[in-house]
């Protein structure tokens, strides 16, 4: 195969103006900002609940600790992924934390598998909230009774899951005491600079976990689940084809859903943007997956667009 060919851009172009970031997104980056997280919860309960669980999750979840939570992700037999969050030990059941887009689909998978089980699998989403904590003051001050805190995740400093009128109460304190509640918008800037993917949008049932850097989910020593084949396959024996990265866009912004082609084969996918955001910090940037042999630093054009650039960025994005 021939080495990737780089389109660079004009030494005379240059790049969008900066603008003034908002108020919620400097809070969030040098002080303390909060949002209430789109999360549907599931709770697994029953005599058998770690033994269903350690078949269908990625994760070990007999090594989970009462109290522990850890990233895990539900696979197809073909190792595609279904799911992914966090799975967390409340002691007398399991709570799973899922994109709320997944809610129902994930119960009927899970609830599927679980009849001839001494397992019950329960939406208990509408009971519970997760409030997620921006900034290095995220950890002050404490949560309120009765609510958990959760591992950083992706652009979250810190995490807070308890009964869901609680978290409201508490975020109503946060705002009132100079927290200032983010925007979707912001929010969504902040996921793509720390580089964390959305299920549906830039991880799907097309993707293998390692594909969208979800390695963490992945027990390596666990014993039999579904997809497990796959995974200790592709550990072992080869790479992933494709792999999740930021792109930068140095000329205008690049839409979501644009392709770049492989210069030699340009019938053939080479990237594919999933994310863009104008990030107030590092301009316009963007999430995607590329194909295993194009470097970070790489520059990729679109023969039928000149104006179409992105350069392969290392995740979560940094200042050069």
């Amino acid at each position: 195969m021939s080495e990737p060919r780089s389109s660079r851009s004009s030494p005379g172009r240059s790049g969008p103006a900066r603008r003034e970031p908002p108020a919620d997104y400097t809070a969030a980056r040098s002080e303390r900002a909060h949002r209430r997280r789109a999360l549907a919860v599931l709770a697994v309960e029953g005599a058998d609940r770690a033994a269903f669980l350690q078949g269908q999750l990625t994760q070990d979840v007999d090594r989970l600790a009462v109290g522990e939570s850890l990233p895990a992700a539900g696979l197809t037999p073909k190792g595609k992924l279904l799911y992914f969050g966090r799975i967390r030990n409340a002691g007398d059941r399991f709570l799973l934390l899922i994109p709320l887009a997944a809610r129902a689909a994930v119960a009927a998978h899970l609830g599927k598998y679980a009849v001839f089980q001494r397992v019950v699998v329960r939406d208990v989403t509408e009971e519970h909230g997760v409030l997620g904590l921006y900034g290095p003051d995220a950890a002050k001050p404490s949560p309120p009774e009765a609510c958990v805190g959760l591992p950083p995740e992706g652009e979250f400093s810190a995490e807070v899951l308890g009964p869901a009128e609680r978290i409201d109460l508490w975020s109503e304190e946060l705002s009132r005491a100079g927290s200032p509640a983010v925007s979707a918008a912001t929010a969504e800037i902040l996921r793509v600079e720390a580089g964390r993917p959305r299920l549906g949008q830039d991880a799907d049932e097309t993707n293998l976990p390692q594909e969208v850097n979800l390695s963490e989910a992945i027990s390596l020593t666990k014993g039999c689940y579904v997809g497990q084949e796959v995974v200790a396959r592709l550990r072992t024996y080869g790479r992933v084809n494709r792999r999740l990265v930021g792109f930068r866009f140095p000329g205008h912004p690049v839409a979501k859903g644009a392709v770049f082609p492989n210069p030699d084969k340009p019938d053939h996918e080479w990237a594919r943007v999933t994310s863009a955001v104008d990030s107030p910090k590092f301009g316009p940037i963007g999430l995607g997956l590329a194909f295993r042999e194009i470097p970070e630093g790489e520059t990729l054009s679109d023969p039928s667009d000149p104006e179409r650039i992105a350069i392969v960025s290392r995740l979560p994005f940094a200042v050069a």
